[in-house]
Parts: C-alpha cells; structure tokens; sequence
C-alpha cells in the first residue's frame, strides 16, 4: 500500500523537473535570436516556476509525505 504512494510521490516529483524543463527549453529554443527577449524570458520564466512550485508543488508534495507518516 505504501509503495503506491512512493511510486506517485516519485513520479509526481519527475513529471514535474521533465515538464519545466521541456517547456523552458522548448520556448527558449524557439525565441528570436534577441538577448534582450532571452534573458527577459529567463527571468519570468524561473520566477513563475519557483512560485508555482513554492506555493503548489511542494505544499501538495508535503502533503503526500504526511500522509506517509500517518501510515
């Protein structure tokens, strides 16, 4: 019973990096060659990721870990 939610915990965790990632990388590559709109985009696009996953991500992973406790 606990390993499933290990393996959801787990996989949650890595769809996660991938899916960052994956679409930094993906947006970046696609961008015009301006260095000004590039590190413009860098810039937005870590601060929107570290606020969805200070205020989402790690909340939800959290409480995933509480209720392993629990058990």
């Amino acid at each position: 019973k606990h390993g499933i939610i290990w393996i959801a915990k787990g996989l949650l965790q890595i769809g996660i990096l991938i899916l960052f990632i994956g679409g930094f990388l993906e947006i970046f590559l696609n961008l015009p060659p301006n260095p000004y709109m590039k590190i413009s985009f860098l810039i937005i696009y870590i601060w929107c990721t570290v606020g969805i996953n200070v205020n989402f991500m790690i909340p939800l992973i959290n409480v995933i870990d509480h209720k392993l406790e629990k058990k």
